[in-house]
């Protein structure tokens, strides 16, 4: 999806004296940003992230940290050094603009990363730093960092379909997968992180995340989420739609999105997934009944469930009056 690849994925072993990651972004994961994809570990056409899930593409070589909305770039979140080191490479200038098309990514070529930053932490270690936004990169060529140092903001710079920031780190030229950074290690395995402690803590792995839920008085389309401007609330003369957004769904899980009132359910959608899902929206709804709706409160209430057992769920009311 973001930066495609352009070669097959190379995974190196890494040395003895291993560089130690902070997190590399300003946001608090799980509530206003989350991970979208991982490195994937299989070398052929499939898919494999450190757990053995498939929250990432073939070929994507690092780890992308995602905001909500287009809107939320103006909130200037910061994109920082995760260790420290001196700055070798920059880029910036390059128009936030969200891949859609083959014409779109034609455009990027030569430049996927968008405006991003390198970083040479010695011994062989670099990470790179990709998609910010245009305008907002900060650090020079040169220049001397210390780990959570502001190198720029979160943007949708280059080869990107969502705002986020991707980080790649690599030894000696080769991609490290910085959740297992030894591709003989299995996946699943959860050894030899190169995070800190409070970044490996802060970065726990999630198995699908909502990003959104609401009603409204459309049906809506992704692109209006991702756009993050605000919906117009439903009426008691208008329909009531019941919206929901989440990534990382996967082959199998069940999906439920329904409208309640009092505690019963006016109107209820279900999908039961028939292969992986990167992001799903899912709404149901009805027109306004004669007279209008009563008034009172309405509630959008969301689950995904895997296996028989919840994943996430969430809700939302407004009041009619």
């Amino acid at each position: 999806m973001l930066i495609r690849a352009l070669s097959i994925l190379v995974l190196t072993a890494v040395s003895a004296v291993a560089l130690e990651l902070n997190l590399p972004i300003d946001c608090k994961l799980g509530e206003d940003c989350f991970v979208q994809q991982y490195v994937d570990r299989d070398r052929g056409p499939g898919v494999e992230d450190y757990t053995c899930g498939a929250q990432t593409y073939d070929g994507h070589k690092g780890t992308d940290i995602r905001i909500r909305t287009i809107a939320d770039v103006q909130k200037h979140v910061a994109v920082l050094a995760s260790a420290p080191g001196i700055v070798v490479g920059r880029r910036d200038g390059v128009r936030d603009h969200l891949v859609r098309t083959d014409e779109d990514r034609t455009a990027v070529a030569g430049h996927e990363c968008g405006n991003g930053v390198r970083i040479d932490h010695g011994q062989g270690w670099q990470t790179q730093y990709c998609h910010l936004r245009q305008g907002s990169v900060r650090v020079k060529k040169g220049q001397q960092v210390v780990a959570g140092t502001k190198l720029g903001e979160v943007g949708y710079s280059g080869d990107a379909t969502f705002p986020h920031m991707h980080l790649q780190v690599s030894k000696d030229g080769k991609v490290v997968d910085p959740f297992l950074p030894d591709p003989m290690t299995p996946c699943g395995t959860g050894r030899g992180v190169l995070w800190s402690a409070s970044a490996s803590s802060t970065l726990a792995y999630q198995r699908g995340a909502l990003l959104a839920i609401g009603l409204t008085d459309h049906v809506i389309t992704l692109d209006e989420l991702e756009a993050g401007t605000p919906l117009a609330a439903p009426s008691r003369e208008t329909p009531v739609i019941a919206y929901m957004w989440a990534i990382n769904l996967q082959k199998g899980d069940v999906v439920d999105v329904e409208i309640t009132y009092g505690g019963k359910v006016v109107v209820k959608n279900s999908e039961s997934l028939d292969r992986n899902k990167a992001q799903l929206m899912l709404f149901t709804g009805k027109k306004a009944p004669p007279g209008g709706w009563l008034e009172g409160t309405y509630a959008s209430e969301a689950q995904v469930t895997r296996g028989g057992e919840p994943v996430f769920k969430g809700s939302q009311t407004t009041v009619m009056k």
